[in-house]
């Protein structure tokens, strides 16, 4: 009797903080140190300014041996972490909720077994504003990498058709849907490809407009930056193939290398500046500016260029087992008489704007080490023809002379092809010999007649002698 007054004081004092610590209002319960009302919205309202809730600690061992409902949570001394049940399948179904191993924003402990990533055939994402910025596809193959890249061929919009691209760079390959097999790299390369396949572009604007355009390869600032439907064009250099469109089976190396075709195919142009001056296929231009102006044609050089050097002479195929229709209707001296050999100077730059290698306003503005070049080219005393009086000396003499390249427009220009004089020169020659051969015959019939006469008149002299010895 003289203990229990305490024991029953404490349970007093017990029951008497449970009320006034834990005020019931309907079925939401708070438990707090100042008696305020549970929110009406919380089953449950804690609140406490030094003290935190402790949840129950277990090994891995026994938070496997629950047979747990949904929701239920724990703390697991043995992986320092607190799981939670999902469900109950043969046993219960357990998540860690930092989600297996987290990483934090200040860096994370490396461990053999780390990755970033996921575990199932779901996509890798990065977002930017909630934009698309990175993802990396397994079904599809597609990997991208920079803001909005790949963003109508991501999983973001749910267009996943197309497969096996990679992009890197600020909305490269943006508008691909069922293209393949495609590389970009730089900002909007590719930028509109929809269905083409099998380009690679690196540099920014690079293939920026080619949405049908199949096997292109661009490298370089703005390089191809117009194709939309050209194939199989190479082109490397900045500002390389910039305004080609339609035009196929194209190489450009160099600098604004075949920065003026547009529809032409089979060019190709090798060389800061090398350029085509209008629609032209199959051409070939080597050499720092270098411009053709013409079809199946070859131009080495720009106009400043002075010597073409070789240790061998260029050859042309003369195989007779290829050749018909063979005629010996070359003309000789009739042709040949009628050309006039002169000397000149050569205008270079007139000839470069005639030729329009100036479309592109960079190349205008030339160093002065070009400018002495220029100065250097012009004022060269050169020897040979004018193609245009050649020419009027083929048709006097009726000579189909295959060495006048005349020019089918206005840009283009005569040429000659002076290797092409050596024919009807030797068939000059060659006349020239007969006639020497006819005369030299002539003269010697002429001098046997002449030996004939002497004989005769040798044999009259012998005969007069005779009758003057007998008349004595």
């Amino acid at each position: 009797m003289k203990n229990s007054y305490p024991i029953t004081k404490v349970y007093t004092w017990c029951i008497a903080l449970v009320f006034f610590t834990m005020p019931c209002f309907g079925q939401n319960v708070a438990i707090n140190e100042d008696g305020s009302l549970p929110n009406p919205k919380a089953i449950l309202d804690v609140k406490s300014y030094s003290k935190g809730i402790l949840i129950p600690r277990m090994s891995t061992n026994d938070r496997l041996g629950i047979l747990a409902p949904t929701g239920l949570l724990v703390f697991d001394s043995t992986t320092m972490s607190f799981w939670y049940s999902i469900g109950q399948d043969t046993g219960t179904i357990w998540k860690n909720l930092v989600t297996e191993r987290g990483w934090s924003l200040r860096g994370n402990r490396g461990e053999s077994d780390y990755f970033l990533g996921t575990t199932n055939n779901k996509p890798l994402q990065i977002r930017v504003n909630n934009r698309p910025a990175g993802e990396i596809q397994l079904s599809r193959m597609n990997t991208y990498w920079g803001y909005e890249a790949g963003v109508r061929n991501s999983s973001y919009t749910g267009d996943t058709s197309g497969y096996g691209n990679t992009a890197t760079g600020y909305r490269c390959l943006y508008f691909n849907s069922t293209g393949y097999s495609n590389s970009a790299s730089g900002a909007y390369s590719l930028n509109l490809n929809t269905i083409g396949h099998s380009n690679t572009a690196s540099g920014a604007h690079s293939l920026q407009n080619n949405w049908l355009g199949n096997s292109n390869s661009a490298f370089g600032v703005m390089a191809l930056y117009e194709n939309n439907s050209g194939t199989f064009n190479t082109a490397s250099g900045i500002y390389s193939m910039q305004n080609n469109t339609t035009g196929s089976y194209n190489t450009a190396i160099g600098n604004h290398a075949l920065f003026s075709n547009v529809g032409g195919s089979y060019n190709t142009a090798i060389g800061s500046d090398a350029n085509v001056a209008s629609v032209v296929s199959n051409a070939t231009a080597i050499g720092y500016g270098a411009v053709v102006n013409a079809s199946n044609k070859v131009r080495i050089g720009n106009p400043t260029v002075t010597v073409i050097e070789g240790q061998v002479p260029f050859t042309v195929p003369s195989d007779g087992r290829f050749k018909f229709q063979v005629k010996e209707d070359v003309k000789g001296l009739d042709f040949i008489l009628q050309l006039r050999p002169v000397t000149y100077q050569f205008d270079v730059k007139r000839f470069e704007t005639q030729i329009g290698r100036s479309d592109n306003k960079e190349i205008k503005q030339e160093n002065t080490e070009m400018e002495a070049a220029y100065k250097e080219a012009t004022g060269i005393r050169r020897s040979g023809f004018i193609a245009q009086e050649v020419e009027k000396a083929a048709a006097a003499s009726g000579y189909n002379f295959s060495g006048i390249i005349q020019p089918k427009t206005a840009q283009e220009h005569y040429s000659l092809s002076y290797e092409a004089f050596v024919v009807p020169l030797v068939k000059a020659v060659q006349e020239l010999s007969k006639e020497q051969q006819r005369l030299i015959a002539a003269q010697k019939q002429k001098i046997e007649e002449q030996d004939k006469k002497i004989i005769a008149l040798q044999q009259q002299l012998d005969e007069i002698k005779k009758l003057l010895l007998k008349s004595k």
